[in-house]
């Protein structure tokens, strides 16, 4: 081995031996000279037959990342060793910020300095319907999603909420949702002092529902949240039929369904009521907020009440369910208070008014990254995909390795965050995702093994819409070269910073 490097001043560096992982190959023994943390080194084969792969330790020391193989005895000979150069490169370091948010449209911010002048942030203080800015975001939303009825709150979990306590959820019962969804849902249930039943996924991400017509049939549920987690959506004529065999009310958990279609309309009009997130991260952003959406009069008369009107401010909604039902909902509803304000309402409206014109940038954007991981590492890594009757909205990018060992997982997450692509492990103990970390909290233990095999080696990303068109192809080879290092198929270039 012959190297480069700059002399060490510190005498508690020493040499590191890495083990390069690979699936079915033999192993490659590097010998990792150690340098100052301000100095950059390579290692070469000097027999020119093999480049070590040596990973990128931008982000932690040497021994943490380079495991010693002293029980390897007998190493290759080095010309049963593969060729790792493959003539390929490593990418440059992808260096924008997945963090942040899409910005708000002038527009947009105009409207809600005019609500901050006017002092009439809370939707009631509108001097009618037609001047808040609330009750026209609903009218616009619920025409958006083709529903009757939107009430905006100020999050998806109180739209959630709401629409559990309008199908009937009481202390006790017992309410069926996804075992792969945000602990929000799980949370919710909890809320109302009722038990979370949770079903197996699929390796499309999708509801197992072969696992859910058993656990239909066998918890004596009478409602399920079924969440289209990250857009991904099942059968849903199936998911009916479930429902009506067994007599459960179905709500559906569309925070990532803004612009999802299914046979041609909007996601969310299976359910008695839906919920729909307007937060940072989703492709309406308010900050914090969602609407909650039915075409039951007698559920929207409900749902205005719960989110927070009192005495008659029913008159202050657009979308405005019969007197007669109003009045009911007026004297027997508790209030909440969770409803949306007027520069929540006034930052959103012209999110929701572009948003079919963005859904072709999000879409395009997302094949330019799928088109690059399958050409350049669909060996290992995974995209899941959509049913045809799915039209999807390309806003997160998530997928999964395939046939690869923890190992290789760890090399593959190291080395994809040094070159600053910062996808998040779903199966990690903070992951709010993960059903094994909503038992912190006091969620019932359930046994998923098809849900923990899913999310054993996957991945979720942003794909922020800030972004150029180049970003994407650029981030998606980062991705693809770590999946390549990981098998040992490409060289990681060290670099210490």
């Amino acid at each position: 081995i012959k190297s480069k490097t700059k002399t060490s001043t510190s005498p508690t560096k020493q040499p590191v031996v890495a083990k390069n992982m690979q699936l079915h190959r033999c192993t490659l023994i590097a010998i990792a000279f150690g340098a100052a943390p301000t100095t950059g080194f390579s290692i070469r084969s000097a027999l020119g037959k093999v480049s070590s792969p040596v990973f990128s330790l931008a982000e932690r020391p040497a021994a943490a990342l380079f495991k010693k193989i002293s029980t390897m005895r007998n190493p290759p000979p080095v010309e049963e060793m593969p060729d790792f150069d493959n003539g390929m490169e490593t990418p440059a370091k992808f260096t924008r910020d997945f963090s942040k948010p899409m910005s708000i449209p002038e527009e947009g911010i105009e409207a809600a300095v005019e609500v901050m002048r006017s002092g009439r942030l809370f939707r009631y203080c509108a001097t009618s319907a037609e001047t808040s800015q609330v009750a026209n975001a609903e009218k616009e939303f619920a025409k958006m999603v083709d529903q009757k009825y939107a009430v905006g709150v100020n999050s998806c979990s109180s739209a959630i909420l709401l629409g559990l306590m309008t199908v009937g959820v009481k202390a006790g019962d017992k309410v069926i949702t996804n075992g792969f969804t945000f602990t929000a849902l799980p949370s919710t249930i909890m809320r109302l002092n009722a038990e979370p039943v949770l079903v197996e996924t699929k390796p499309d991400w999708t509801m197992d529902l072969d696992d859910l017509e058993v656990k239909a049939k066998e918890s004596g549920a009478t409602v399920m949240v079924l969440s289209h987690m990250r857009g991904k959506v099942c059968d849903m004529d199936r998911v009916v039929a479930i429902c009506k065999k067994y007599g459960i009310r179905l709500v559906e958990d569309c925070a990532h369904g803004c612009g999802v279609t299914y046979d041609g309309r909007q996601l969310g009009y299976h359910g008695e009521v839906t919920a729909y997130s307007t937060q940072s991260d989703k492709v309406i952003n308010s900050g914090e907020g969602g609407m909650v959406t039915t075409n039951s009069d007698e559920i929207a008369a409900k749902l205005i009440y719960l989110s927070g009107a009192y005495e008659r401010r029913y008159d202050k909604h657009l979308c405005q369910p019969p007197k007669d039902l109003c009045e009911a909902a007026l004297a027997e509803m508790p209030n909440l208070s969770v409803r949306m304000n007027e520069v929540t309402a006034a930052m959103m409206r012209p999110l929701i008014a572009n948003l079919p014109d963005r859904i072709g940038d999000y879409n395009r954007r997302y094949k330019s990254v799928v088109d690059v991981l399958e050409a350049e590492a669909g060996d290992v890594i995974v995209v899941p995909k959509q049913g045809p009757r799915v039209g999807a909205v390309g806003d997160h990018l998530n997928f999964y390795l395939e046939g690869v060992t923890d190992e290789q997982n760890a090399v593959f997450k190291e080395t994809m965050h040094a070159l600053g692509v910062p996808a998040s492990p779903f199966m990690s103990p903070i992951n709010a995702r993960w059903h094994v970390n909503w038992r912190k909290f006091g969620a019932p233990e359930y046994d998923l093994p098809k849900t923990d095999a899913v999310l054993r080696h996957a991945y979720d990303l942003k794909m922020p819409p800030y972004f150029d068109d180049e970003d994407f192809p650029a981030f998606a080879r980062c991705i693809a070269h770590a999946a390549k290092v990981a098998v040992g198929r490409a060289e990681a270039q060290v670099s210490w910073e």
